[in-house]
This record gives structure tokens, sequence and C-alpha cells, in this order.
């Protein structure tokens, strides 16, 4: 497709994507609201006192109970704490939450709001949607949070082997399972239950990749492909707690890329161009759709204010600091590529490493033997979405760096696609089990003797 065409797609498609995402705002003020209305707030706040009671929670963020603890448990206790708001009014406990703390020690402060100790500090909380709360809401009105914690994990599973398999169909089943088996190794997504907020946004990326990864190669529709990136980021703002967002986009932009550049396809300009213009413009559909839903927000929470100029300015203050900011009792050097450098070496910190040490042998013993058949250009334009996460990292230098304990996923992914990457740069036929078999000694013939 001409590239002047292939522009005035991506024209139309942007506007067919604001539209789209501008109309799901109300949509997502509403179910809120209602969510809301409906919640049973005593029946929440016993669910939490019991939980800290039974070792699911813990003020010193250590639970006692095995396996509940580790994660992000400050972020797990802020969902809670603001899922309890007791605002009476649901339109503005929607819109504008408050925390009835100081939030320093957030699960600490959250044991004693489901208690009913009062007290007169408060934090505004409006800069995000919280919309992770119409899944607590109603959950923690009816169960526990140890069962909610066992539907969370339900969740995370269908959505990584849903995930799996859509990308499986997408590049092909040796590329996917070396990517499956780096991302896995590398992340923590296989304990991520516990920490609710996280287990959320993580399902949504898994999920909304696998349908991207089913849907894209059997149109391959680029105007298609701007609206649903631009609605999933639209839904991804709205759930998220600013935990992994590169990570769909750059998912999604892999997805178009290994797409339109599989074989037998050249690597030619003629073809390239094309490919890396629809990855491109997919990826930055999706932080528009994210981007205006959360500017939608601040509109929002500016104007509920009793004080808009105080809010404006608040919300102002937490993007500078989450930019290049410093925080006096979290210093973190701002420096140019320290914090990609800096998830590099996080994602490597797993016990994981070992796996992905292993399977880095095994392609490198199968890239020796078929060195003729690898397209060092076709690997490179595959290894491009990466950039997306580090223009993230780059960009967002100290929330990056200051939470880089979660920030690392997104670049646990970029490594994976490296790897597969490598698979679907070389035409040799190579399957999991023939990788590693490449890493057992061979034995010598006779004549070799």
């Amino acid at each position: 497709m001409p590239v002047k065409t292939l522009l005035r797609r991506v024209l139309i498609a942007s506007f067919l994507a604001i539209a789209a995402v501008l109309a799901l705002q109300p949509l997502f003020v509403g179910t809120l609201v209602v969510t809301r209305q409906h919640a049973d707030l005593p029946a929440i706040r016993a669910h939490i006192t019991q939980a800290f009671s039974d070792g699911y929670l813990s003020n010193d963020e250590k639970p006692r109970r095995f396996m509940q603890g580790g994660g992000h448990q400050f972020t797990e206790c802020a969902g809670l704490l603001v899922s309890i708001d007791p605002e009476p009014n649901a339109l503005m406990a929607a819109l504008r939450p408050v925390m009835h703390s100081r939030y320093v020690g957030p699960c600490g402060e959250v044991e004693n709001l489901a208690k009913g100790v009062e007290t007169t500090d408060r934090t505004d909380y409006a800069r995000y949607w919280h919309g992770y709360r119409v899944y607590l809401w109603p959950m923690l009105s009816v169960f526990s949070l140890g069962e909610i914690r066992f539907v969370n994990a339900l969740l995370l599973l269908a959505a990584t082997l849903y995930f799996f398999f859509g990308l499986r169909r997408a590049i092909g089943a040796t590329p996917a399972a070396v990517f499956f088996i780096v991302l896995i190794s590398l992340t923590d997504i296989w304990r991520m239950w516990n920490i609710t907020t996280h287990a959320l946004s993580t399902a949504l990326i898994l999920a909304g990749a696998g349908a991207f990864a089913r849907l894209y190669p059997a149109r391959r529709n680029l105007t298609q492909a701007i609206v649903v990136a631009a609605l999933f980021g639209a839904v991804f703002n709205y759930i998220d707690f600013l935990i992994n967002p590169p990570l769909m986009p750059m998912l999604f932009a892999f997805i178009v890329v290994a797409t339109e550049l599989a074989r037998p396809v050249p690597i030619a300009r003629q073809t390239v161009a094309p490919a890396l213009i629809a990855a491109g413009f997919t990826a930055l559909a999706w932080f528009g759709g994210y981007g205006l839903t959360w500017a939608t927000e601040w509109a929002l929470a500016v104007w509920m204010s009793p004080d808009a100029q105080q809010q404006g300015l608040s919300i102002i203050k937490q993007i500078t600091l989450r930019l290049y900011g410093v925080e006096a009792d979290s210093v973190v050097p701002m420096y140019p590529l320290i914090p990609t450098l800096t998830m590099i070496a996080q994602a490597f910190i797993s016990v994981g490493s070992v796996f992905v040490a292993l399977l880095a042998a095994a392609v490198a013993v199968f890239l020796r033997a078929h060195w003729p058949a690898f397209e060092a250009r076709r690997f490179f334009l595959l290894c491009s979405p990466t950039l997306v996460a580090m223009a993230w990292f780059e960009i967002l230098n100290n929330h990056t760096q200051t939470h880089s304990h979660f920030t690392y996923r997104s670049e646990s992914a970029a490594i994976a696609i490296v790897f597969a990457a490598a698979i679907l740069a070389t035409n040799a036929k190579a399957t999991l089990s023939s990788l590693l078999k490449g890493l057992m000694p061979r034995a010598r013939t006779p004549a070799a003797l």
C-alpha cells in the first residue's frame, strides 16, 4: 500500500478513535457511580478488618500468611483505602476520591479506617480514575480478601493462556513459546495475584494483547487496529495505577511488525515503511486513548473540586514529579539511559534468569548453526517495538526508578521480544525441543574416535 494512502487511513482512523474514546468517558463515570451506589461499605470494611486478622494484610506490609506477602503491598492497601472512602455522595466518591488518612503508611491507615477510627487527615487522590473499584466494591461486598485473591489468580491464569495462544497463532509456535518462557521467567506474573490492582491491570494487558494477536493478523486492517488500540488504552487507564503502561502498546506494535514482515515478505523499502508506520501509529493510538482518558479525569477532578486552582496545581505537581522530579526520601539519578539500564538489571534479578540464560545459550547455538539464514535487518525491525518501553522509561525517569520493583516488567517483555525476534529472523525450522537439544553434547561417531 502506498505511504500516502496509508497516512490517509491513519488520519481517518484517528478521528474514529478519538470519537470512540470520548464515548467511553460517560460510561466510565456511570459505571463507577452505579457500582458505588450498590457497594456494601460496612461489609467491605468488615472483610478488610478480617484480612488483617487472618494474616492476608499487615501494618508493616509483611503479611504473616504464607504466599500472601511480596509484591507491592503499598499499592494493595492504597487501593483498599480509596475503596472505603465514606463519602455519601456516589458521584463525588467516584470522581473525587479522598483518603481519610495522611497516606504515609496505607496498610495501617486502611485498617484503622476499616475499624472506624476517625481522623481529620485527608489526602486527595483524584488524579487517577481508580476504576479497579468497579471490581473491588462488589467483590469485597460479598467475598473475603482471600477469596478475591483466588479469583485474581484465575483471571491472571486465563489471561496468560489466552495471550499465549493468541500470540502463538500470530507469530508461530516456537517464537511464542520462547517469548512466553522469557516473560514468565523474568516477571512475577505467576504470583501477582496477591496485589489486586497489579493483577487486574496485568490481566487486561495480557488479554488485550491476546485479542489483538487474534484480530490483526486475520484482517490486517490498520483502521481497526488504531481504533481498538485507542479503546484498550482508555480502558487500561481507567483501571490502572500507573503500573506498566508501555507493556500493552509495545506488544501491539510487535504483533503488527511481526505480521507485516512475516515471510515470504521481503525486507525492502516498500514493505518496511508501511510496516513501521502501521506499528508506530498503533502504539501512538494506544497512548492517545490512554492520555485522553487521563485528561478527562483531570478535567473532572478540577471541575468537581471546591478549589479548582489548587486541584490543578496538585495534578501538575504530580506530573512533574513523575517525569524528572526529586523526592526527599527517594533520590534517584536523573541521567539519560539510567532508567533503561536499571530496568534491564532489575529484570535479571529473578531466579528465572537461570532459565533465560539456558534459553539464550540454546538460541545462540541455533543462530550459529544457521547463521547464513539469519537476517540482521529483519531482526532489528522486529525488535523496534522495544523502543516504546525505552521511551517511556526515559520520559518518566522518576517513576521508573522509584518503582523499579514493578516497572521493570515492561523491560522483561522487551527482552522476550528480542528472543522471539531472533527466531523469527532466522529462515530455518526451529522447535522448542530442537533448541534445547542443541545444548546437549553430541556423541562422537566411531570415525571421530
